[in-house]
């Protein structure tokens, strides 16, 4: 009897039971605090995109608001917030809406959530939580655990472009400088890999306030994608009006017919029997343009560089147009390194077009334009800007069925050169000046939508 007391057989056995209790009892802890945070995670899933979801429609009512396209969303922020919280499995307790897509399922007894959304001027916040049983970590004296997250999404607004790329990708290419500190440069191509596209790493954009698109970004070297703005809301053609009323001019809203061998201004000053119309334009040589508003149907070919042309004007492209009074069609061509030295008139009066263009909604839209040219994209057209080191177009160059190209060493410094176009791409080495641009300029304003929280 005395040998078997003093025998330690089995005593490190005992031992490791006794400190295996413990010890289960702190991985047990463990494992439940684990599920604790795959259900916290779960829950910013949700509210990320509760937030996001109800200020995508904020932008939708504080873009129409604005006098942008109209939101034909009738439901509101909170819904839809609430909708893409219970889509990501988490529902209000107590309401009895029926979400589209919801995966909120009957929960166990014992279970809560709840879903609140704070909508302010420009911000979303969704808080979504879930209320649980505590079990092992009753033992540290909680009943129930309650796992929230928030989030917080915002509309901000876009700096208003000078540079709007309508349809197809906005392009960088080669050691082009661009200098716009002032507005922004945007694309609405919705492309999700490129609606900008920067090709090779030389594209200096340290001056540039901001670019953005309604599509994703690509690069091939440089991390110039960084710094844009993907998935914008789509900006607005601010010029599309003028579309409309110049579609509808004819050869009968030019009382004196075409001009005739001398290019002349629409206007009774300058056309000896009334107003008219070019016919096309090569010029060559010097040429200084009386200030006025210049119409053409035909082909407008600026192609030598001796050729230098200054002026203060507005330069019309009239499109294709049929029957009796209809237009042949007007194209531009520019090429061989010209010197272009032109700015827009600051101001046109309702003498200087046909009446058709004479709305002051119409003259107040023209009114800055360089280059209206409607050429249409059944042609695949294209503009190529290769001017020379001294050549710039102050002013609004529109072109909304053509991709602009700018290309080789064309300058345009301390100017405002806003171009909006069907798609446009800066290239070569060319320096694109838009220091001079303020945000009032004629353009739309946008907005996106992005996660603070």
């Amino acid at each position: 009897m005395r040998d078997l007391l003093r025998s330690r057989r089995g005593s490190v056995a005992f031992a490791t039971v006794i400190a295996l209790v413990p010890l289960i009892g702190v991985v047990s802890l463990g494992a439940e605090a684990g599920s604790w945070y795959v259900t916290k995670q779960h829950a910013q899933n949700a509210a990320d995109a509760a937030a996001y979801s109800g200020a995508l429609k904020l932008e939708c009512k504080t873009v129409a608001q604005g006098g942008g396209p109209t939101c034909t969303d009738t439901q509101t922020e909170d819904y839809r917030a609430k909708q893409f919280a219970a889509q990501n499995a988490f529902c209000n307790g107590g309401d009895t809406t029926v979400y589209p897509g919801s995966r909120c399922a009957s929960l166990p007894t014992g279970i809560s959530q709840q879903v609140s959304v704070v909508v302010s001027s420009n911000q979303v916040q969704a808080t979504v939580s879930q209320t649980q049983p505590a079990y092992l970590a009753q033992l540290l004296g909680l009943s129930t655990v309650t796992i929230g997250a928030t989030a917080i999404a915002q509309v901000d607004t876009l700096t208003l472009p000078c540079v709007l790329s309508l349809t197809d990708p906005l392009v960088f290419q080669g050691n082009t400088t661009i200098k716009a500190p002032n507005c922004g440069l945007s694309s609405n191509a919705t492309n999700p890999s490129n609606a900008v596209q920067f090709t090779g790493n030389s594209t200096d954009l340290t001056q540039v306030k901001s670019v953005s698109a309604a599509g994703g970004c690509s690069q091939t070297g440089g991390t110039q994608c960084n710094t844009a703005i993907t998935f914008a809301s789509p900006t607005p053609n601010p010029l599309s009006a003028l579309d409309t009323a110049i579609a509808s001019l004819t050869t009968a809203s030019f009382t004196g017919g075409a001009c005739g061998a001398t290019l002349k201004a629409y206007g009774p000053v300058t056309a000896t029997t009334g107003p008219c119309y070019n016919n096309g334009w090569s010029p060559s040589g010097t040429v200084n343009l009386t200030s006025g508003v210049y119409f053409f149907d035909g082909a407008v070919k600026l192609s030598s560089s001796s050729l230098t042309i200054t002026g203060t004007v507005t330069l019309i492209l009239l499109p294709k147009s049929t029957g009796k009074n209809g237009f042949s069609g007007a194209s531009l061509t520019i090429n061989g390194g010209p010197t272009i030295q032109l700015t827009g008139l600051s101001k046109i009066t309702a003498s200087q077009v046909p009446a058709a263009l004479g709305s002051t909604t119409n003259l107040a839209l023209l009114s800055g334009i360089v280059i209206y040219d409607p050429e249409t994209t059944t042609k695949n057209q294209t503009v190529n800007i290769s001017g020379s080191s001294t050549t710039y177009f102050s002013g609004i160059t529109y072109a909304p069925n053509a991709d602009i190209v700018y290309q080789g060493n064309t300058t345009q410094t301390n100017s405002c050169n806003e171009v909006i176009a069907k798609g446009i791409t800066l290239s070569g080495s060319s320096n694109f000046d838009n220091s001079t641009c303020s945000v009032s300029n004629p353009a739309a304003v946008t907005h996106y939508v992005h996660l603070v929280q």
